[in-house]
């Protein structure tokens, strides 16, 4: 089987990331697809993130109607949460599965930079979110050279003009997200009182 694994804070989950997903599984011909909510991501220290658990049910929401999975197994975890980690418990669980790992270009171009990097790029085979003006041999440019080469994928021109960082801002100020997130996970963050003065 052919396994996409998207990662993220998903705080909350939107259509873009809903849009990603579904390229990814179409383009790809992908079995399917996991969203996995973040735990402690090292590259978001200092902020401050919803409770896992509202991350996780946002997820769930917004997973049943794209035919996704959801997996808690960071969440779960202790300590940080490095990407290497997740693929490895994804291994180990779907031996005979082909791993491919849903990322943006920008997050691509920062691997390097990732903890035991080298061991994730021979882990997976990459699905890269490319803008219309993503300089494929930029992305490489920060790579040492002396590690194995990625085998990457580019969706090319899914335009995703929606950040969680702006909706968690409408929701403060009490603006309209409907066109921003799925109906359930719009009516959950209602519901909870989430990302308000109060929530």
């Amino acid at each position: 089987m052919k396994i996409g694994l998207f990662g993220g804070t998903f705080d909350p989950i939107h259509n873009g990331h809903i849009k990603v997903a579904q390229a990814a599984k179409n383009n790809l011909q992908l079995d399917k697809v996991i969203l996995i909510p973040a735990g402690d991501p090292p590259h978001k220290a200092g902020k401050n993130l919803s409770d896992k658990m509202h991350r996780l049910d946002m997820a769930r929401l917004a997973a049943e109607p794209l035919g996704a999975e959801v997996s808690d197994w960071e969440l779960l975890q202790t300590g940080k949460s490095y990407s290497v980690d997740t693929v490895r418990h994804f291994q180990a669980t779907c031996p005979r599965d082909e791993l491919f790992f849903i990322i943006g270009a920008d997050s691509f171009y920062d691997i390097p930079t990732w903890w035991h990097y080298r061991e994730l790029l021979e882990l997976c085979s990459f699905v890269v979110v490319a803008r219309p003006d993503t300089d494929k041999n930029k992305l490489l440019a920060k790579y040492a050279g002396d590690e194995k080469p990625p085998r990457v994928f580019y969706l090319q021109d899914i335009l995703v003009d929606i950040s969680s960082t702006a909706i968690r801002d409408k929701v403060r100020r009490g603006e309209d997200i409907s066109t921003l997130v799925p109906p359930a996970v719009q009516d959950y963050i209602h519901s909870h009182k989430l990302y308000t003065c109060g929530g």
